[in-house]
């Protein structure tokens, strides 16, 4: 059976990781596709800006609320769906807004934090608040109960598991003991500015304040102050988010390319999975060269050149044949990287898509590469 047949039979979360430039908004794309035809209401979340998976699924524009694909568009490419499907991009800054409302004790906390000038500037993007962003945005969409199957699009990255580990990240920044150290001279505290009783903190203010002007150690402090009482809920909610990735319902799709860089990054992402005891459910091997045929017996050099120096078909004939050994090579290259991928997950646990002329640029494009990643429907 394909196992994401399986998965998108039993599993409420899918998430899709992996490096970028495999596909993976594609492939993610394809699997919540499959999911609405077999009768799931289905919503894809990507952090893709590029618009891919709006115009793969032909709807003009994304927003940060799940966004329902018109039946028209199953119909016009001879689908019938049983279920739904449904699509939306993380918008951070607004995902951002709407945490802060959540956690903040009182309206007017949430309000001076969101007009604060430091909070605009690192709300989409300190490092790590794009994907605990994801994450919140994931958990919300899970606990509301409207959708059978959830599938991620991922952000793009070289380091396997970031976005797992971003919840952890921010909050150790909202809570940098030496960074509110270093702003106590410019922290309020009962309508007056506390006197720093370091030295140290002082020197090293008045260097800041030199640099970057006093606005913004106060906008800064003022920040942090106004965070007072809402480090748990980040916290709390981090935590509930990591208990929900290791659970049941949750499976981890492993997105690579046939490429040597790509296949030691699925490698790389499966380790880490099971390290970090998270559900790896398969591996999508995405463009993949169709191995057609053990390909043309070598011709020789002399021959080759003799029918470049002969009339067009023997011209035509000599570059035919340069052409099936180059594509030969990539095929072989290719079939190396996957034998020793085999050796660390194993071809049962793996669905080859091949390398298509059509990008899914369109719903018809989308169902094309879906058709390829689940044949048997």
């Amino acid at each position: 059976m394909n196992p994401i047949e399986d998965i998108i039979k039993h599993k409420e979360v899918i998430v899709c990781a992996g490096s970028g430039g495999v596909g993976k908004t594609t492939i993610a794309a394809s699997i919540a596709l499959r999911a609405a035809l077999q009768g799931k209401k289905v919503a894809v979340l990507t952090i893709d800006p590029a618009r891919r998976l709006a115009s793969s699924l032909g709807l003009k524009e994304l927003s940060n609320h799940p966004v329902k694909v018109s039946r028209r568009k199953f119909t016009a490419a001879g689908l019938d769906p049983i279920g739904e499907l449904h699509a939306m991009m993380l918008d951070t800054k607004t995902t951002f807004d709407e945490v802060v409302l959540q956690y903040a004790p009182t309206r007017a906390q949430a309000e001076r934090i969101i007009a604060n000038r430091f909070y605009h500037n690192i709300s989409s993007t300190l490092s790590g608040t794009q994907e605990y962003m994801a994450m919140e945005k994931l958990y919300e969409l899970h606990s509301s109960g409207d959708y059978d199957v959830l599938v991620v699009d991922t952000p793009p990255t070289r380091n396997a598991l970031d976005f797992l580990d971003s919840p952890r990240r921010l909050t150790d920044f909202f809570e940098s003991r030496m960074l509110r150290w270093f702003l106590i001279p410019y922290m309020k505290a009962g309508g007056g500015i506390m006197r720093a009783a370091n030295v140290a903190a002082n020197t090293f203010l008045r260097l800041v304040k030199r640099m970057v002007g006093g606005e913004v150690l106060q906008d800064t402090a003022e920040f942090f102050g106004n965070l007072e009482g809402m480090y748990d809920g980040f916290k709390e909610r981090a935590l509930q988010v990591a208990a929900l990735l290791r659970s049941d319902a949750t499976s981890f799709v492993v997105v690579t390319s046939p490429s040597d860089e790509s296949v030691g990054e699925a490698t790389y992402f499966g380790s880490r999975l099971n390290e970090s005891g998270l559900p790896f459910g398969a591996l999508v091997v995405n463009r993949v060269h169709p191995k057609l045929g053990e390909g043309i017996q070598v011709v020789k050099a002399r021959h080759l050149e003799s029918l470049k120096k002969g009339g067009s078909d023997a011209r035509l004939l000599a570059a035919l044949l340069e052409n099936e050994a180059a594509f030969m090579r990539v095929v072989r290259l290719e079939e190396d990287n996957l034998t020793a991928l085999a050796r660390k997950i194993p071809r049962h646990r793996w669905v080859r898509v091949p390398y298509l002329e059509r990008e899914a640029v369109d719903f018809p494009g989308l169902v094309a590469i879906s058709e390829q990643m689940f044949p048997s429907g």
